[in-house]
């Protein structure tokens, strides 16, 4: 007959490494007095494109749905008003209005996800002309991405609990299998 000695030294080393295993990892951790500072920001306003057209430059941003044209004189930064402003996207023109001064926006605009040409038409004082912007729209919104990092579980609590089950399975099967040894 057998002492049940191996098998609960078995048991132990399984239900040491599923311990190990379980326990949360962190990434590596500053040490009291050693830091790297904050982490580095990156700040994005909205998918945006720049040019310059003479002596005028052009701030293009996409917004919820709005095109947002900032102009302003490339020399000084003084916005620039009274300019006529209209684009052209996907065959469509669309009329830019002045809300503030060298601000101007365009309402109920689509834009596909990937590159965009927009044929920009202008008139600036007594000069007028186009020029073809590209901009580049993210593959995926933002708000699908914030509501998938929302709905994901914690993983430290289901490790736990997968180590547990499986400890438990474990022990129940080597106490039915220590069991039915003895009574044979």
């Amino acid at each position: 007959m057998r002492t049940p000695y191996p098998m609960m030294r078995r048991i132990a080393a399984l239900a040491a490494v599923l311990f190990l295993m379980a326990l949360p990892v962190d990434g590596a951790r500053a040490e009291e007095g050693h830091s790297h500072g904050p982490a580095p920001r990156t700040i994005s306003v909205a998918p945006r494109t720049e040019a310059r057209i003479g002596n005028q430059e052009a701030v293009l941003a996409y917004d919820r749905g709005k095109l947002v044209l900032f102009l302003q004189r490339y020399t000084d930064g003084q916005p620039t008003s009274g300019a006529g402003i209209e684009m052209t996207i996907d065959f469509v023109p669309v009329t830019f209005e002045e809300v503030a001064p060298g601000t101007y926006v365009a309402s109920d605009v689509m834009l596909a996800a990937g590159r965009n040409e927009l044929e920009l038409a202008y008139k600036i004082g007594g000069r007028e002309g186009t020029d073809t912007l590209v901009l580049n729209m993210p593959q995926s919104s933002t708000e699908t991405t914030a509501s998938r990092r929302m709905n994901t579980p914690g993983t430290a609590v289901s490790g736990l609990l997968l180590a547990a089950i499986a400890l438990a399975i474990y022990a129940g099967t080597t106490a039915l299998l220590a069991l039915r040894s003895r009574t044979a």
